[in-house]
């Protein structure tokens, strides 16, 4: 097994008390790529991103069966804070992840939890990079929907992880800010950053990932190339995916 990459193997897991959300998930994300997931509601896709640093199964309890890797590491053996240092994540909703009073402070909490150094160098940076180097003073709760996501992502910037993890991030934007969230997203994964985002729009993953994971009720229908995936249309309509609209 390569040491780089993000690896999940023979990996089922179920809620306490609650329906199987993945069964027997095997794959690998590549370092240093951009990968798609989709698939319908329910299909397993957010519990799937709770893997990739360990929140499950070190916070979120079920029964979680196989075993999932970072780097060569096994995320049970590790706390989560562990794991922070190289996959950082950002949820769909950026009110769950916005509870300071200054966008500075935000971004401060995580740099202060992981220990990190050159703190104001790495919050200037982060705000630089994704637009919004004029609102260090501002409170995130007066923020448009689109500036509250782009704070969350250089929430995670700032701490400068080898993996970003995305949960439907597009969910609340509208295009124009989704459009430039994926530009981001872009450089960021054209300088070597692993990009692995959750996303229902099929139109951006085919202009933007280069690899995709396909769930249907919990397992991989399809994986591969993007271009090889989105071709098979047939398996598509199956699993419930949009067909993206050919690139021009």
């Amino acid at each position: 097994m390569s040491k780089k990459g993000i690896d999940i193997d023979s990996v089922s897991f179920s809620y306490r008390k609650g329906e199987q959300q993945l069964a027997g998930i095997t794959t690998k994300i590549s370092q240093g790529s951009f990968c798609g997931v989709t698939g319908k509601n329910g299909s397993g896709k957010s519990t799937f991103t709770l893997l990739l640093n360990g929140l499950i199964p070190q916070q979120i309890k079920g029964d979680f069966k196989g075993d999932a890797y970072v780097d060569g590491i096994n995320t049970r053996s590790k706390p989560v804070a562990h794991f922070a240092r190289s996959v950082g994540m950002v949820f769909q909703n950026p009110d769950f992840m916005l509870f300071n009073l200054t966008v500075k402070e935000e971004l401060e909490f995580g740099l202060h939890n992981l220990h990190l150094d050159k703190i104001n160098k790495r919050i200037s940076n982060a705000l630089e990079m994704v637009g919004m180097a004029k609102y260090e003073k501002s409170d995130p709760q007066t923020l448009s929907l689109g500036q509250k996501q782009k704070i969350c992502l250089a929430c995670v910037l700032a701490q400068d992880p080898e993996y970003i993890v995305l949960d439907e991030p597009t969910a609340m934007l509208d295009y124009t800010s989704s459009l430039h969230l994926y530009k981001i997203l872009h450089q960021l994964n054209k300088k070597g950053k692993t990009i692995i985002i959750v996303e229902h729009d099929t139109d951006f993953l085919l202009q933007y990932a280069s690899h995709m994971i396909i769930l249907a009720a919990g397992k991989i229908s399809l994986q591969g190339k993007a271009q090889a995936v989105f071709s098979k249309t047939l398996l598509l309509r199956q699993s419930g995916v949009k067909i993206p609209r050919p690139t021009v």
